[in-house]
């Protein structure tokens, strides 16, 4: 055999191998995606194609929120909530959102910029689960963006929540 053969099957051999690895390494990263359109709650997010959906609404304010649920792994949640804004700063409309989050002790909190404008960027644990929360605050909406997981699975959910976060966009400002 040529030593060009003996190269073109050895580097064959290699990436089909490396290939193999990645995908181990990070599921996430093939997993198939939906996008979900939300006329109401002015929004677009792509989201586990898997995942059961819920979506909560309160008619007559165009306020409500999307949930999604992981069917083998029941405690991991996906949950994007948009509703009218109701504090004049930032602070104030922050801490009105976290008490959504009894007994949250914040890990990090940082602003982060985003394909979908500025965000308050929020990790931390409650009631044992992992909770990773995006939360943009608009002119006349607030869209939180929340992964909540036992702590011992929140490692694997990196890659998922980058291309969630990422493909969300405001229908309106």
């Amino acid at each position: 055999m040529s030593s060009t053969k003996c190269f073109i099957y050895l580097l064959a051999f290699t990436l089909t191998v490396l290939s193999g690895c990645a995908s181990k390494e990070h599921p996430a990263a093939i997993l198939k995606v939906g996008m979900h359109i939300d006329a109401v709650l002015e929004f677009v997010i792509e989201y586990p194609l898997r995942w059961e959906k819920d979506r909560r609404l309160e008619y007559g304010r165009n306020e409500g929120e999307v949930r999604w649920r992981q069917p083998d792994q029941g405690g991991t949640l996906l949950q994007v909530s948009s509703h009218f804004r109701e504090y004049a700063t930032d602070e104030q409309e922050l801490a009105l959102v976290l008490k959504d989050y009894p007994g949250l002790t914040e890990n990090l909190r940082e602003q982060v910029e985003l394909p979908a404008g500025k965000a308050w960027y929020i990790s931390g644990q409650a009631a044992q689960q992992q909770i990773e929360l995006y939360l943009f605050l608009k002119p006349s909406r607030t869209y939180a963006i929340t992964l909540k997981t036992a702590p011992e699975n929140f490692a694997g959910y990196d890659v998922l929540m980058e291309k969630i976060i990422r493909s969300f966009q405001i229908l309106t400002q």
